[in-house]
């Protein structure tokens, strides 16, 4: 996109690259490139720095529902990409995953199948998203009682649900990469959601390692 050098608006609220993408739960260099993309617009102050108009931000948190038939390709590569996981090794590489005895490694197992169902579930369907979240936040104590049980610590159940963030991500990766031309949505409308997921699951998570 060619750089826009403007004096900003003083009615607008303008936002930082870092407060931009602290917002968006993104790395400041995902969003560079997805404004360099023009999916998100952006001007540069006089100094040369990219502004956000929060609002644009706002709107691209909240994206159009994604269609069902793409919502089949998304749910086709994560779960393509955890057996992948599985069977090859990198989660038992886990020093976290380690510590589980081998019911506890199933049930994790289920419960990262779970989160994804609760992913789909509030990409589907909007309306229902604020009970969604708490049921997300539900399973965050769950994934924390069953980590207690295997005496985790609080990093390490930390680490547990960050492994399911990289989980879900490298999945809808792997899924792009597959699909190809042939996808119909912009993975730019996922990665905010699969964000708040995460983010509601480690506060679960902290809060009901803090009431033990």
């Amino acid at each position: 996109m060619p750089r826009k050098e403007v004096s900003l608006p003083g009615n607008i609220k303008w936002l930082s690259l870092q407060g931009a993408s602290r917002m968006l739960g993104v790395h400041p260099s995902t969003l560079r490139q997805w404004a360099d993309a023009g999916k998100i617009h952006t001007v540069r102050t006089p100094g040369g720095h990219r502004r956000f108009a929060e609002s644009d931000v706002r709107a691209l948190l909240e994206p159009e529902t994604v269609e069902p038939a793409s919502i089949q390709l998304l749910v086709q590569g994560v779960v393509g990409h955890s057996r992948m996981d599985v069977t090859g090794g990198k989660l038992d590489q886990q020093v976290w995953y380690q510590r589980f005895d081998e019911t506890g490694k199933a049930e994790f197992r289920e419960m990262s199948r779970k989160l994804l169902a609760l992913l789909v579930q509030y990409l589907t369907q909007p309306i229902e998203r604020p009970a969604l979240v708490e049921d997300v936040r539900v399973f965050g104590r769950d994934l924390a009682d069953r980590a207690m049980l295997g005496r985790l610590t609080l990093a390490e159940a930390a680490s547990a649900v960050l492994y399911l963030q990289d989980f879900l991500m490298d999945g809808v990766i792997q899924m792009s990469r597959t699909a190809g031309h042939g996808m119909s949505f912009d993975l730019t409308t996922i990665y905010p959601h699969i964000n708040l997921i995460v983010k509601e699951s480690l506060l679960a998570v902290i809060r009901a390692y803090e009431r033990r």
